[in-house]
C-alpha cells in the first residue's frame, strides 16, 4: 500500500517540494464553489401514516464529496528484470520494502502508473506518501486523491497535511471522505529559509495543534511531524498528552533525541529515509541538495562506502535497540529527477546493503513490517 499525505507533496530534507508551495493560507474557494459546498436540504422518505410531518433538512458538512473519475489500470507492462548493481557489497537484503516517506510529484510530470512501476522494480509493497495539488480547488483535489488511491488498487493510501485547513474543514473532509486518509502530515515546524511555507516558528505543542491531534485520535489517524531543532521538549509534551495517538517523526533536527523519546514513550516512531544517503562532508543532504540526477548519482557512487559506513554507525544500534519503531523510506520529492531510474536504482542498492548489515531478526521489521504495523487501526 502506498500512503499519500494530501496537502504536502514533497520536502527538501523532509519537505522540499511541499515547502515551495504556498500553503500557509486557509484554503479558499470561488463563489461558485462556495455555493456548491454549502449544506443542501434533504428530504427523507417517510412511511405513510395518519399524520403528516414536515420533513427536516439534513445537515451536511461544508465539504461535499465529488465523485472521482477512476481509471481502471491496465495490466502492468513494467520491465521487472532484476536491475544490475553498481557494487558487490554483501550481505544484501533481498526481501520486500515499504517506502514510509515519499512525496508524490505533480501527476502531469510523473504518472501514477510510472510511480507504481518504479515501486514494483524496487519490490516496494507500499508507500507512505504526501500529495497536494494547489492548482485544484479543494473539491477537485479530494476527487483526485480518491482517484489516485483507487487507481493504485490499494497500494496508495493517503495522508492529509492539515496546514491549509481550519479544524472545521478537517472535520468535514473526514466526514465526507471517510476512509480516504490514514493520517495527518507532514506537519513541518522547521525553517528552510522560505517564510510562510511551514508552521515555523510555532511549536508543535501549541493549542491549535493539540486540537488537530485530538481530531487524529478521534479519526484513528497517525500524525507525521518534522520538528525543528530545539523542539524536543515540545515533542515530549505532545507524546505525554496524546498517549493514544501514534506520532511518526522524521528529520535530522530530532534524530539526536529519538532514542530517549522511544525509551519513554511507546507511541513514537521514526523514519530513516534520505539521511541514509547522507554524505560524509557538507552539504550532507545529497538527495535534496544535488543539482540533478547525474549530480546525485555521481556523489553517491564516489562516496558509496563512506555513506554506507556512516549510516551503519549512525543507525544500526538504534534500530536494534527499538526494532519495532524505525521504518525505511526515501523522502523523494522536490524535483522531477528524484523519480528517475538511476536515483531509484542507486538508493535501493544502498538501502538493501544497509539493511543487510542489520541483525537478521530486525531486517524485515525495518524494511517493511514496522510501516505496516504503524498504519494498522487500533
Amino acid at each position: 500500500m502506498i500512503v499519500v499525505i494530501v496537502g504536502a507533496l514533497a520536502a527538501i530534507g523532509g519537505g522540499a517540494w511541499y515547502y515551495r508551495q504556498s500553503v500557509k493560507q486557509e484554503v479558499t474557494v470561488s463563489p461558485t464553489e462556495s455555493a456548491a459546498l454549502q449544506p443542501k436540504p434533504q428530504v427523507k422518505e417517510q412511511k405513510q401514516s395518519q399524520t403528516t410531518e414536515t420533513p427536516k433538512p439534513a445537515e451536511k458538512p461544508a465539504v461535499q464529496k465529488e465523485t472521482p473519475k477512476i481509471a481502471i489500470p491496465a495490466p502492468s507492462t513494467c520491465d521487472l528484470t532484476p536491475r544490475p548493481r553498481r557494487f558487490n557489497k554483501t550481505p544484501y537484503y533481498t526481501g520486500p520494502l515499504f517506502d514510509a516517506h515519499f512525496h508524490l510529484p505533480g501527476l502531469s510530470e510523473v504518472s501514477v502508473n510510472n510511480l507504481l512501476c518504479t515501486s514494483d522494480k524496487e519490490k516496494v509493497r507500499g508507500t507512505i506518501g504526501f500529495y497536494f495539488n494547489p492548482q485544484l480547488s479543494l473539491e477537485k483535489r479530494l476527487a483526485e486523491a480518491e482517484s489516485i488511491k483507487n487507481a493504485s488498487l490499494g497500494k496508495i493510501r493517503l495522508f492529509l497535511a492539515p496546514i491549509p485547513y481550519s479544524l472545521k474543514t478537517l472535520e468535514d473532509i473526514e466526514a465526507t471522505h471517510n476512509g480516504l486518509f490514514t493520517g495527518y502530515g507532514e506537519m513541518a515546524f522547521y525553517n528552510r529559509g522560505i517564510p510562510g511555507q511551514s508552521y515555523y516558528p510555532k511549536s508543535p505543542d501549541e493549542q491549535q495543534f493539540l486540537d488537530i491531534y485530538a481530531l487524529a485520535e478521534k479519526n484513528n489517524f497517525v500524525v507525521m511531524i518534522h520538528p525543528d531543532k530545539g523542539q524536543e521538549q515540545a515533542i515530549e509534551n505532545i507524546l505525554q498528552k496524546n498517549p493514544n495517538v501514534k506520532f511518526y517523526l522524521h528529520g535530522d533536527e530530532i534524530e539526536g533525541a529519538i532514542i530517549g523519546l522511544m525509551d519513554k514513550y511507546p507511541n513514537v516512531y521514526y523514519s530513516i529515509d534520505a539521511i541514509l544517503s547522507r554524505l560524509p562532508f557538507p552539504p550532507a543532504d545529497a538527495l535534496h541538495l544535488s543539482s540533478s540526477e547525474n549530480d546525485y548519482v555521481s556523489k553517491i557512487t564516489q562516496n558509496f562506502s563512506a555513506i554506507l559506513d556512516g549510516a551503519v554507525n549512525d543507525w544500526k544500534a538504534k534500530i536494534e535497540k527499538h526494532p519495532d519503531r524505525f521504518t525505511w523510506g526515501t523522502d523523494r520529492g522536490g524535483f522531477t529527477w528524484h523519480y528517475g531510474e538511476e536515483v531509484s536504482r542507486l538508493f535501493e542498492e544502498l538501502s538493501r546493503v544497509f539493511i543487510g548489515r542489520l541483525d537478521p531478526a530486525v531486517q524485515e521489521k525495518y524494511a517493511y513490517k514496522n510501516a505496516e504495523s504503524l498504519l494498522q487501526k487500533k
